[in-house]
């Protein structure tokens, strides 16, 4: 089994300047938690290059080219595809020309959340969607959002993956995925579409919650200061 995290920002990312690792930073430290796959999401930017690729395979980690867009209001993310195939994408249903290509693999993160989540634009465009994401922001009795996804992804019999969405290095290692593949970008896209994988999980504790709360609401603050919508 794979331990994977497909759900990740580092200082490359346009909109999250704050972050404060970047990519190789962030592969050294995947490392060190025992990581075998890893795609990097910034937002609209897909950080991933060949030198890049050959990093992490040097430390023993997969690297998968990955970006989280925001359409129609709501963050999409989107695996194994070019940055010319992603700024092509205006609207959800501009997916679907993407889905023509088997080795993409197209997830929903943090679908019921309150920041820019697809929410009932998830059942309206279920067809779109291989993956369903299980959000690792949540307590042992807050945790709502992430119940609602996992009915949405039975009902529809979609693959539930287990991600961080880390934009600090110590949101890593809550939430992840096991996936039951060999290690190399189409045989990992094929193993999650198949559903042979697993989600492991445990809730922060309210300390952590309040941190990354916090942490999270300085990030939204600072980018409406930034576009001077404040």
């Amino acid at each position: 089994m794979l331990k994977a995290d497909l759900h990740l920002h580092t200082s490359e990312d346009p909109y999250d300047s704050f972050i404060e690792y970047n990519a190789k930073q962030l592969i050294d430290y995947a490392k060190i938690l025992g990581f075998d796959v890893l795609a990097i999401t910034n937002h609209t930017k897909v950080t991933y290059n060949k030198s890049l690729e050959k990093y992490a395979k040097e430390k023993g980690i997969l690297l998968i080219p990955g970006v989280e867009i925001s359409v129609e209001g709501c963050d999409i993310l989107i695996y194994n595809a070019t940055q010319k195939e992603v700024n092509k994408i205006k609207k959800i249903s501009d997916i679907k020309n993407l889905k023509k290509r088997k080795n993409v693999l197209i997830a929903a993160p943090h679908p019921y959340y309150i920041y820019r989540s697809l929410g009932k634009k998830l059942e309206k465009n279920i067809s779109l969607f291989d993956a369903i994401e299980y959000c690792h922001f949540y307590t042992k009795w807050m945790n709502a959002p992430n119940k609602k996804a996992a009915r949405m992804a039975q009902k529809y019999k979609k693959p539930l993956i287990g991600n961080s969405d880390a934009h600090h290095l110590w949101r890593m290692n809550t939430t992840y995925t096991l996936i039951d593949s060999e290690k190399n970008k189409n045989s990992v896209i094929k193993a999650i579409k198949k559903g042979k994988i697993r989600v492991v999980s445990r809730h922060l504790s309210l300390f952590v919650y309040a941190k990354a709360f916090a942490s999270s609401f300085l990030m939204v603050l600072t980018k409406k200061i930034k576009r001077g919508k404040i």
